[in-house]
C-alpha cells in the first residue's frame, strides 16, 4: 500500500486477530485510538470491511463511539477507558438499576441509529463499551458496525445469517435484513443477561431453528419481566416496535423498583475529530 492510503500509529499492541481481521491498540496523532486492519483479501470481507467503514463514518452521537480515519484497509476509532459490558458481567450478575440502566442507554443509541437508517444487527455485551467502567445510561458507547445494515447502501450480507446465536433474533437467523425490531429482540435478550448472568436460551441454535425449547424463566423482579414479554418474542410483529415506548417500559420497571426515572439530552454529540478519508 502507498503512503498516501495508509495511516502510521504508534506503539501497536494486537488485542485480537480473527476473520481477516487484526484488532489493535495503537497511538496516532498524539492520542489512544483502537485500529481495526483489513488483511484478508477475501471479496465478501472487503465488501463488509467498507460497508463498516461507510456506516461508521455518518455516525455522530454522544453513545456511539466515533470513526475518527479511514483508508481501504484501516479503521480507526478512539480508544474508550473503560470495560465492555461482557467485562462487568464476568464478575456476576447486575443490580436491577444498573441493568436497566445500561439497557436504557442502548435504547438511546439504537433511537439514533434507527432514525439514520441503520441496524446494528450484532448487539452482545461485547458490543458495549462502558466508559469508565460504569454501569450508567451515560456511559453506553456502542462500537462494532461490521455486521449493520444501512438501508440507502447495498448489502452484501442479504440473505445470510450474520450476528451472535444468543443474542440473534429468529428473523436475523433467517437472514433478514435492515428490521430494527431485531435490534429490539437483542437488547431484550441483553438486559437478560444483565440480570440472570446467562442469555435467555442456553441452546441458543435449537431455538433460532424453531425446535421446542422450554421457556426460559424470567429472572429479576418481577417488575421488570412486561419488558422481557415486549421485546424476546420469536415473531417480530408481536414485539413493541417503538423504543420511546421501551425506555417508558422501563422506567415503569424503575419506579415499581423505587428507582430514579432515566433521561438523557436529546442532543446529538459534536465530533472531536474531523474525519481523516483516504478512501479511494
Amino acid at each position: 500500500m502507498s503512503p498516501a492510503t495508509h495511516l502510521e500509529v504508534t506503539q501497536p499492541r494486537l488485542l485480537h486477530r480473527s476473520g481477516g481481521l487484526r484488532c489493535e491498540g495503537a497511538s496516532w496523532r498524539r492520542r489512544s485510538v483502537f485500529v481495526k486492519t483489513r488483511e484478508s483479501h477475501a471479496p465478501h470481507t472487503v465488501r463488509r470491511f467498507w460497508q463498516e467503514g461507510e456506516i461508521a463514518s455518518r455516525l455522530c452521537h454522544p453513545l456511539v463511539v466515533p470513526l475518527l480515519a479511514r483508508t481501504p484497509t484501516q479503521l480507526v476509532y478512539p480508544w474508550i477507558e473503560g470495560r465492555t459490558l461482557r467485562d462487568l458481567l464476568q464478575e456476576g450478575p447486575l443490580s436491577p438499576d444498573e441493568a436497566t440502566s445500561v439497557a436504557w442507554g442502548v435504547l438511546e443509541a439504537l433511537a439514533y441509529l434507527h432514525d439514520e437508517g441503520i441496524t446494528h444487527h450484532d448487539l452482545k455485551p461485547e458490543n458495549v463499551m462502558l466508559e469508565g467502567g460504569r454501569a450508567e445510561a451515560g456511559a453506553v458507547r456502542l462500537i462494532d458496525f461490521g455486521m449493520s445494515h444501512l438501508q440507502d447502501l447495498p448489502d452484501g450480507a442479504e440473505h445470510l445469517a450474520m450476528g451472535t446465536p444468543h443474542f440473534m433474533a429468529p428473523e436475523q437467523f433467517g437472514g433478514v435484513r435492515g428490521d430494527p425490531r431485531s435490534d429490539l429482540y437483542s437488547v431484550g435478550a441483553l438486559l437478560f443477561d444483565c440480570v440472570a448472568g446467562e442469555p435467555p436460551h442456553k441452546d441458543a441454535l435449537a431455538w433460532l431453528l424453531g425446535r421446542p425449547q422450554p421457556a426460559p424463566q424470567l429472572p429479576g423482579p418481577a417488575a421488570l419481566h412486561t419488558f422481557f414479554g415486549r421485546t424476546l418474542q420469536r415473531d417480530p410483529a408481536r414485539r413493541t416496535a417503538e423504543i420511546r415506548e421501551l425506555q417508558a417500559c422501563l422506567n415503569r420497571a424503575r419506579a415499581l423498583l423505587n428507582l430514579p426515572q432515566l433521561s438523557l439530552p436529546d442532543v446529538l454529540g459534536q465530533p472531536g475529530d474531523a474525519l481523516t478519508s483516504l478512501w479511494d
